[in-house]
């Protein structure tokens, strides 16, 4: 799920910037957060994935109309009622009670709700409306001063930010008994004026928040500000900053979201290890020759510099594995800037030798290869390679934590071109994974996230072809799932593909036995041609173990199954898969024909009617299938009484990249 910080025009960029990296900080690895435009509110499918929408600081004297549109606020509103919950920082808010009631998801519009403030949200129910108003421009460049507040336990703490001259303003609902006051201002000020309030929307919630909850009191950013304004000690801005935090932990437990232990997300890359398969010895030895690096024994302790466009590397012999992946390593990078964390590190693993288990916890190298070995033999793949080579999986670049896999290959270009290939890399968590049209990709534990980097000749593969890459390792995933190692051919059925690139679960449904699917995983093809050849990186997220609220393959099985889906024998099984459809599809020159039907066969969609909005006037058409040239989703209008039979029949052909799918809605728009 993901939690969206709204990244209008008008909102403050400080507070943007720290409520992303405080509740990254806070929600990881249990939520993707990520900003969000006012055009994606309005116009894309989000409320099904959104766990909770955040609203930082506006800019002071913003008014409605720069700060968020009327047809965003609306989705904003419609989200909250049916359920959503939303979370306002460092705002004003005014409290008003109204005649009329109000629920855009029910069609009941009363008033504009963006007149009443820079956002309103209304409860239809207690008919009370909560507007985030504009602050006076004083010249400051925070409109912010230290504070301090009374939690609803009595609790006090002192030196958290507030809104310069603002707050919850109560006062006009007195006598209402519904907003559940989070905390107050103290030395106690007039009552209808608090610090913290959550209130009922609809069937959801939002909680609003006069205090910055987003900056951190030991950063530069507010440390000046409370310096100007108070003279707290290092121990009472010590204990300050715990009181943050505690108050927007509360805050975010009390609107329902699942937060991993205090202190237990992962924040830093850590070093990589470069292996081969045990019965492949000289992969290790083959890439370190493209990538022209010498012998080790001649650069000495420190290891050989490799610079990239995106990154540095320095890649290390086995020798140095202790002191690479130690305990050190976790303070490598002290700052929290992604821009600061290189150089990167490489311990390179030659001939049959692996890392032991201790320095690798997370990732069990030697399962994986002993089932890479199974599930080769299974699906016959070959046994020698030309010149040396290997197969898919068979070498592997793996980590406990990187920044991305994609990037890591697709934005270093001195690695995209010349490291040998299939080249695996793999990683047991990401900082800063990427999904489809800018998307981050959640990395909580349980997540099997990996990239794979081929090369093959534009002669053999041509680039109107390369669209159908995606579809044929969403294939290789779903029929992976089927293989006995992984969940069997009964529980793994219930794995299907959405098209374009998403992988989704079948899971049993509490009406009248019904299913409901859910997203357990995407893929990501990036390309990059030059030299009458083409680089491809496939990036692959794939839920595994994940535990409930996060959708997983291990939740497929039934209460008491013997099988126990690993990440070492999924992964496995994923590359035997692959690579025997990949050669077939290289041999075909990129030609799909061969798994058209099992892949139609495997995917959500056949006969599916959906709401084509991106012709006018809107039409109601039939998916029947995805054109064997080009890629496209096919369809076909449904009659509406005035088309006549004998006139031929009339497909509309949709491009994956030129529109916004929620299939699973039954909606297709066009992309703003």
């Amino acid at each position: 799920m993901n939690v969206l910080v709204y990244s209008g025009p008008a909102t403050s960029p400080p507070s943007l910037s720290h409520t992303l990296s405080t509740l990254r900080a806070t929600l990881l690895p249990n939520y993707a957060v990520q900003p969000v435009a006012p055009q994606s509110l309005a116009a894309h499918p989000w409320a099904s994935t959104c766990a909770l929408l955040v609203v930082p600081s506006f800019l002071p004297s913003s008014s409605p109309a720069s700060a968020i549109s009327p047809a965003a606020a609306a989705e904003v509103q419609k989200y909250a009622e049916r359920g959503g919950r939303v979370l306002v920082l460092g705002s004003a808010v005014q409290a008003r009670a109204s005649r009329a009631r109000i629920s855009l998801a029910a069609g009941i519009e009363s008033v504009t709700l963006a007149e009443e403030g820079i956002l309103t949200l209304s409860d239809g129910e207690s008919r009370l409306n909560f507007s985030v108003v504009p602050t006076k421009a004083t010249g400051d460049e925070v409109l912010a001063e230290p504070a301090r507040v009374r939690l609803s336990d009595g609790t006090t703490i002192d030196g958290v930010l507030r809104v310069k001259g603002g707050a919850i303003d109560l006062t006009d609902i007195a006598n209402a008994d519904t907003p559940n006051v989070l905390a107050r201002y103290t030395p106690q000020e007039d009552p209808g004026v608090v610090a913290g309030v959550k209130a009922r929307i609809g069937q959801g919630a939002a909680a609003f928040w006069s205090v910055h909850l987003e900056y951190s009191l030991r950063e530069e950013f507010a440390t000046s500000i409370i310096a100007k304004y108070s003279a707290l000690t290092p121990e009472e801005l010590s204990r300050a900053e715990e009181g943050r935090i505690r108050i927007l932990r509360d805050t975010l437990a009390d609107l329902g979201l699942t937060l991993p232990a205090q202190g237990s997300s992962v924040a830093r890359p850590t070093a990589q290890v470069l292996t081969g398969a045990p019965w492949r010895p000289g992969v290790a030895l083959s890439v370190l020759k493209e990538l022209e690096i010498p012998a080790f024994g001649t650069v000495g302790e420190k290891g050989y510099q490799f610079k990239d466009s995106n990154d540095t590397f320095i890649f290390h012999p086995s020798s140095s594995a202790d002191a690479i992946l130690g305990a050190e390593q976790a303070r490598r990078y002290p700052s929290d800037d992604p821009a600061t964390w290189n150089p990167k590190h490489v311990v390179v693993y030659e001939g049959k030798d692996l890392p032991p288990r201790e320095l690798v916890p997370r990732f069990d190298l030697q399962a994986y290869y002993t089932a890479l070995e199974s599930a080769r033999k299974e699906r016959g793949c070959p046994e020698s390679y030309a010149d040396e080579g290997w197969g898919m999986g068979e070498a592997m670049l793996h980590a406990e934590v990187v920044t991305s896999t994609q990037t890591m290959l697709d934005k270093n270009m001195r690695l995209l071109s010349t490291l040998p290939t299939p080249l695996l890399s793999l990683a047991s968590s990401q900082l800063t994974g990427r999904g489809r049209g800018g998307n981050v990709w959640l990395s909580p534990p349980g997540c099997l996230q990996f990239s794979l980097l081929l090369r093959v000749p534009l002669s053999v593969l041509p680039a109107q072809k390369i669209v159908f890459v995606q579809y044929l390792f969403a294939l290789a995933v779903a029929e992976a799932c089927r293989d006995s190692a992984v969940l069997g051919p009964h529980d793994g059925g219930r794995v299907r593909i959405k098209w374009p690139n998403d992988i989704y679960a079948e899971m049993p449904g509490t009406a009248g036995g019904e299913k409901s699917a859910k997203k357990i995983g995407g893929i990501l093809v990036n390309t990059s041609f030059g030299a009458g050849k083409i680089e491809l990186v496939i990036g692959c997220g794939l839920n595994v173990l994940n535990p409930p609220p996060i959708t997983s393959l291990a939740q497929l099985l039934p209460p008491g199954s013997e099988r126990h889906p690993t990440m070492e024998r999924t992964l496995a099984a994923i590359m035997a898969r692959f690579e025997r459809m990949w050669a077939e599809f290289v041999s075909a020159r990129g030609s799909f024909e061969p798994f058209m039907d099992l892949y139609l066969d495997r995917w959500l969609h056949s006969d599916q009617l959906v709401t084509l909005t991106t012709v006018s006037p809107p039409r109601k058409v039939r998916i029947v299938g995805i054109t064997p040239d080009h890629g496209l989703l096919r369809t076909l209008p449904e009659r509406d009484g005035w088309g006549g039979a004998g006139q031929g029949v009339e497909f509309i052909d949709l491009q994956p990249d030129g529109n916004s799918f929620d299939l699973m809605a039954g909606l297709i728009k066009t992309k703003s």
